[in-house]
């Protein structure tokens, strides 16, 4: 084992910057809605706010829901049609997210 001998100022010196450093990395990562990270696939959407999935297609055409495609699939983020519902862009009871809440699809997994 080596025995490393250093003056307590630039000790303190190191210890300032591995704190910096830190600093600096938690402020990058950003912070995630519980909401945010649940993704869901059209035919969950269609279901759950009783659309056809003609319907759901005008509202990515015109720009009413955002979205994101992998691969030939379409995804949607549960807030996303929470802000949809909230704002009366689509016409559903307040009840549907009590449905998604209900099945299980706005829980986070467990660690």
């Amino acid at each position: 084992m080596d025995v490393i001998i250093m003056k307590s100022g630039a000790f303190r010196e190191l210890m300032d910057k591995i704190e910096a450093i830190e600093k600096h990395i938690c402020r990058m990562e950003p912070e995630k809605s519980p909401l945010q990270e649940i993704w869901l696939d059209n035919e969950v959407v269609c279901a759950y706010l009783k659309i056809s999935k003609r319907t759901l297609q005008r509202y990515r055409s015109n720009g009413v829901i955002i979205y994101s495609l992998i691969g030939r699939k379409t995804y949607y983020t549960i807030s996303e049609i929470k802000r949809l519902l909230e704002e009366k862009r689509i016409q559903r009871s307040s009840g549907s997210l009590d449905e998604l809440d209900a099945k299980g699809l706005m829980t986070l997994p467990k660690d």
